[in-house]
């Protein structure tokens, strides 16, 4: 009675939570090493966070690799996307700077970039929870992210800094961000990935709710 009684406590609840949080955090980052595997390894990632925000406490392991492994095609494809978006937009910052240094109109194509990139964030920060939730094509996910991504901006807004969080540390300071490496590396991106999750929940539900009660028609 008292080990179920200490098991129930918020105490051990919340120390269950941050070793789960720690358990994700190294495997997404192993997995993440051959690089194109990113997008699966944050696929699992988000899953596991997921459920424990939700409140649910599966096995981290298992449900990391199952989400890894279900997910793969369409997280690596997203990732790839992304990636080259990325990697346009550092070129185009770099073309900036090397043609129209100190100018006004390479202050505005620099803020241009920046909306680009702020934009590409938001919809990636609803459609890899989308991708381990819901049994859609990649297709039907981007289009459901971009919608969430404007009607719920508020969230989007905070989920964006959540998630903007470690490339704004290393471009205000290389070496502020080294001597962050700790926390990224033990618990960071487990802690972006439940908080991101925490605050989409809600968002979820409603809509999971409204699908659940819309009426459906009868076939004459």
């Amino acid at each position: 009675m008292r080990q179920k009684l200490f098991t129930e406590s918020p105490i051990f609840q919340f120390l269950s939570r941050v070793a789960d949080m720690m358990i994700v955090n190294v495997l997404f980052i192993v997995c993440c090493l051959p690089v194109v595997t990113v997008g699966a390894s944050l696929a699992g990632l988000t899953k596991v966070t997921q459920n424990i925000s939700l409140g649910k406490a599966p096995s981290v392991i298992k449900t990391f690799f199952r989400a890894f492994r279900g997910n793969f095609k369409q997280a690596t494809i997203t990732w790839l996307a992304l990636a080259l978006i990325a990697a346009s937009l550092v070129c185009d910052l770099l073309l900036i700077d090397t043609f129209l240094p100190g100018t006004t109109v390479a202050a505005v194509l620099r803020g241009l970039v920046l909306v680009v990139a702020l934009a590409c964030l938001a919809v990636a920060s609803y459609l890899f929870p989308l991708i381990v939730r819901y049994d859609n094509g990649l297709k039907q996910h981007l289009q459901n992210a971009m919608i969430l991504t404007i009607y719920k901006l508020p969230r989007t807004i905070a989920m964006v800094a959540l998630n903007a969080v470690p490339f704004v540390l290393l471009w205000l300071s290389v070496i502020s961000f080294l001597k962050s490496l700790a926390f990224w590396f033990v618990i960071g991106f487990g802690v972006i990935s439940y908080l991101d999750n925490a605050l989409l929940s809600s968002v979820l539900a409603q809509l999971e709710k409204r699908d659940k009660d819309e009426p459906v028609d009868e076939p004459d």
